[in-house]
């Protein structure tokens, strides 16, 4: 992170293009224990004009290790097309001009064919390459580098794809240790009712919620459940797993030709009201594009319901209905696309995710403090604390990380929030799976430090790294202009209460949340 910040100082009047970018993953990647198998791409985002890291899942972390590197950083703009080959810690610049306007998956096909079938690619699609500022990078065919529009920073830069080829061994201090742990967490996780859900199918993408927990027509009607429950069973049937390696638990199934995480199915289904969002899911892995960011845009365009058109698309063929794309096909499609306005349900210009922050207001206060902007995964969410809804089997893990459990829904804890987004912080700076990990996953604490030290020697401070992490990206958006005007979250949160069900009459006031954004915002700038 010092190196980036010390890029941007120097860099912050250029061409965006000649901003930095970085894919890395941290120094558990490819050592085979559970949650390890993670990797981000940061960078300043086209979306908030602020810093941005987004992650994923999957095998790209492992192939990255094995090709000698924990990372690659890019400068400057190629003058054509190419794909960045990392190997034997070395990286490199190849032609890539053929690849150009291919979807994500033929153009994983063809690299996997060029580079050989173990090697891990990173690509991004058409949007990618248009500079569509919430388009997605792909890794390793089915799991997204999904918010923050890091792949038009990739388009910016003429690169199609990173592809790490190698297999070298991961250096690991004490493999019968990580051996132990990964037993202990395989034994946990069996009967951790979280990692349950992920595993079995369909998995933790599929999940609907009660009015008011998640969005439809862009959290303006809270009459009606949001999330979308129910697979279809002919797409059921031809479902399958894009596993990680080392991980027991299975979280990304794949549906219609597309891996699914937790947000995707709310912001493309419900959201938008429709019932069959399969489709344009799978549209989006291929073209590459955030499906939250996209479905917040066409929320925000007047498309939840109804006949509502986009130029010459219904919402019905945008959301994948008879005619998944108009005459002229996806070049048309994304044509109309790109002439949308900006999500309207936003923070720091990044769409709020499918969680209702009116139900759980320390996940809103995350949303609007957090320095990459409104992220689902940056606490632990506020219905797991609660005395009815919650895990009260992770409430001692809870306790241990100085968490006042159970807390009822809709209390403001500045305090603990500020402690669980240091934490979740220092598993991202790790490179450790939240959805392995403490507070409410088999993973603990005290197993993640002893893991990191099981494979590299050294133990670390997690809270500590995470708080040190989380100044960084403070000091980043200060040099980048971003000040404590930026933190806050849409009018409709606070002016409208939800109107049905058991979340009814759940609303944020304005001024004592205003006033626990400031308390939280200066606990996290504290040294």
């Amino acid at each position: 992170m010092q190196h980036l910040a010390a890029a941007i100082e120097e860099l912050s009047t250029a061409d965006p293009a000649a901003l930095p970018f970085a894919l890395v993953t941290g120094l558990v990647g490819g050592s085979g224990a559970p949650g390890t198998a993670r990797c981000a791409a940061i960078a300043v985002s086209p979306l908030s004009g602020g810093v941005a890291e987004t992650r994923a899942e999957g095998p790209f972390a492992a192939g990255l290790r094995a090709a000698g590197a924990t990372g690659v950083v890019l400068y400057g703009r190629a003058s054509a097309p190419v794909c960045v080959v990392v190997s034997e810690g070395r990286a490199w610049t190849e032609p890539a001009g053929d690849l150009w306007g291919s979807e994500t998956g033929p153009a994983t096909d063809q690299l996997l064919a060029r580079y050989g079938s173990g090697a891990a690619v990173a690509v991004i699609g058409p949007a990618g390459e248009r500079q569509i500022p919430y388009a997605s990078i792909v890794t390793c065919r089915h799991h997204p580098l999904p918010r923050l529009g890091l792949g038009a920073v990739l388009g910016a830069k003429n690169v199609k794809a990173i592809v790490a080829v190698g297999d070298a061994p991961v250096p690991v201090v004490s493999p019968a240790a990580v051996s132990r742990l990964a037993a202990s967490y395989a034994a946990e996780a069996a009967a951790n009712q979280l990692t349950v859900w992920q595993k079995s199918m369909p998995g933790f993408g599929v999940w609907a919620g009660e009015p008011g927990y998640a969005p439809v027509n862009g959290f303006r009607d809270t009459t009606r459940g949001g999330g979308l429950g129910v697979v279809p069973d002919a797409i059921a049937r031809a479902a399958s797993v894009a596993a990680c390696p080392g991980c027991p638990t299975d979280c990304i199934k794949v549906y219609a030709g597309a891996g699914l995480h937790q947000e995707a199915l709310a912001m493309l289904g419900p959201n938008l009201g429709k019932d069959d969002p399969w489709p344009l899911l799978a549209r989006c892995e291929q073209l590459g594009l955030d499906p939250v960011e996209l479905g917040a845009v066409l929320a925000g365009a007047g498309m939840a319901s109804g006949p509502n058109r986009v130029g010459s698309v219904s919402s019905a063929g945008m959301a994948g209905g008879p005619e998944p794309f108009p005459p002229g096909g996806m070049g048309g499609w994304l044509d109309r696309v790109e002439r949308l306005p900006p999500a309207r349900m936003a923070s720091k210009g990044v769409a709020i995710p499918p969680f209702d922050p009116r139900v759980q207001p320390n996940l809103g206060l995350a949303y609007a403090v957090s320095p990459i902007g409104p992220r689902y995964d940056l606490v632990e969410h506020d219905l797991d604390f609660d005395p009815v809804e919650g895990m009260p089997s992770s409430f001692p893990e809870m306790r241990r990380l100085g968490v006042a459990v159970p807390r009822a829904r809709g209390v403001l804890d500045v305090e603990g929030t500020a402690r669980l987004m240091w934490l979740w912080s220092g598993l991202d700076a790790l490179g450790v799976c939240v959805f392995a990990a403490t507070p409410t996953r088999p993973l603990l604490l005290s197993q993640v430090s002893d893991l990191v030290e099981a494979v590299t020697g050294r133990r670390p401070d997690v809270l500590a790294l995470g708080a040190e992490r989380l100044r960084w990206q403070f000091a980043i958006n200060r040099r980048l202009g971003f000040g404590p005007e930026a933190d806050t979250l849409p009018d409709v949160f606070f002016d409208e209460p939800v109107r049905e069900g058991r979340y009814a009459g759940a609303v944020l006031d304005r001024a004592e949340f205003g006033a626990a954004v400031a308390a939280l915002r200066e606990l996290l700038l504290a040294p």
